[in-house]
């Protein structure tokens, strides 16, 4: 007799220290509780004239303290999990946030993602649109969006 049991998913969550991608990673701990949660912090890398003189953008000052502040973001993901009785696997990457975030989700056979419908930038979202939003427009996996 062949046992059917249904298998565990991957369900990524990217947080960048806003209270939205708390309230998703929220969210998925209490609707996915027996997944395998991941949450993924992006850098954004600078781009233009500063990093265009650069020969490494990684080891950029301002980079460097990105990543201090995403090894934070992470860490408070963490400690929010252990109050949640959760565990969640954690990620840095750099690089522009929807394009690796989707990538990700290719490269990691990540079945769903649950994203915050605002991070940390203002002027951003309403220049080139928000992070979600074009997670959500280009996804190939289902995105629920959180607020």
């Amino acid at each position: 007799m062949v046992s059917i049991c249904p298998s565990m998913s991957r369900i990524l969550v990217p947080v960048d220290g806003s209270e939205h991608a708390e309230n998703a990673f929220e969210y998925a701990v209490e609707h996915f509780p027996e997944d395998d949660i991941v949450a993924l912090h992006v850098i954004e890398l600078p781009e233009g004239y500063f990093a265009a003189f650069a020969e490494d953008t990684e080891s950029l000052p301002q980079v460097e303290d990105a990543k201090e502040r995403g090894h934070q973001i992470l860490g408070d993901i963490e400690s929010l999990a252990a109050d949640l009785d959760a565990e969640v696997e954690t990620e840095i990457i750099s690089g522009n946030p929807p394009d690796k975030i989707l990538s990700y989700v290719e490269d990691e056979d990540v079945d769903e993602i649950v994203i915050g419908s605002r991070g940390l930038s203002g002027v951003g979202r309403i220049m080139f649109g928000s992070v979600a939003e074009q997670v959500v427009r280009r996804s190939e996996v289902p995105v629920v969006v959180v607020h």
